[in-house]
């Protein structure tokens, strides 16, 4: 599978996310995760691999934090 088409995936994940959320908020993140994932993946055949793989990490991070995904063990 090319870059581009796991770029899609991605970005296909996120609308599935976002068909089934019942909250609104979650909705608006994964419709905006959505398309920065296309535009990503639009973009990437223009771009090298190291500007790829950074911009990849940097919305995998984003990804991350606005789902809760990176959230720190509880201390008790």
């Amino acid at each position: 599978m090319s870059r581009q088409a796991e770029l899609f995936d991605k970005a296909a994940d996120c609308e599935r996310a976002m068909n089934v959320a019942s909250d609104p908020w979650q909705k608006v993140t994964f419709k905006l995760l959505r398309d920065m994932w296309i535009a990503l993946a639009n973009e990437s055949l223009s771009m090298t691999k190291p500007q790829l793989s950074n911009e990849i990490a940097a919305i995998e991070e984003i990804q991350a934090a606005a789902t809760g995904a990176a959230r720190a063990p509880a201390v008790s």
